[in-house]
């Protein structure tokens, strides 16, 4: 019926096809936020967005956590505070995180990881007036044996004159 170029043509084609269907889902797989989430207990305009690198438990990810521009009022943020549940079992990497506004980078002075209190807290370096998003980039973060949903907190402080913490929001983290 074929000769045999022609099958071996027709047999390369059909490897590699099935080779890029199996690729598809992997790339896919990075998770984010909003999306449809039912009882979180979370007010819909408490929900903050954000993208994972994987998704997975038990591996290394990468979380970006974005914090609008309109919760960040007129006085600006200083301080960054990311809290996260008792049942949440991962570990972060406080040499590597960075904060974003835009494609620019902007100076930490300290980050702190305070195991106990299961929190992020994170000290700019200058006070970030904006409003434009701001994102939060955890890298190195290795995700927790279980998979879950885990509620992170946002609050923000505009700077030592005014302590008061003021809540931005939580991000509804889903790890498969």
């Amino acid at each position: 019926m074929f000769d045999s170029q022609t099958a071996r043509r027709l047999m390369s084609i059909f490897a590699l096809a099935s080779c890029s269907i199996a690729i598809i889902p992997v790339a896919a797989r990075s998770q984010s936020l909003p999306g449809f989430t039912l009882f979180s207990g979370v007010e819909q305009s408490d929900r903050l967005s954000y993208r994972l690198d994987s998704g997975n438990r038990s591996v290394t990810d990468r979380y970006k956590l974005a914090i609008p521009g309109s919760k960040i009022n007129r006085l600006g943020a200083a301080q960054i505070t990311i809290g996260y549940p008792e049942y949440y079992k991962g570990k972060f990497d406080d040499k590597a995180v960075e904060v974003m506004v835009g494609d620019k980078s902007i100076p930490i002075q300290s980050v702190q990881w305070d195991l106990e209190g299961r929190t992020i807290q994170i000290d700019l370096a200058q006070r970030i007036k904006t409003k434009g998003d701001i994102e939060v980039v955890l890298n190195n973060v290795q995700n927790p044996d279980s998979a879950g949903m885990f509620n992170f907190t946002c609050q923000v402080k505009s700077s030592a004159e005014f302590p008061l913490a003021r809540s931005c929001g939580t991000w509804i983290l889903s790890l498969d």
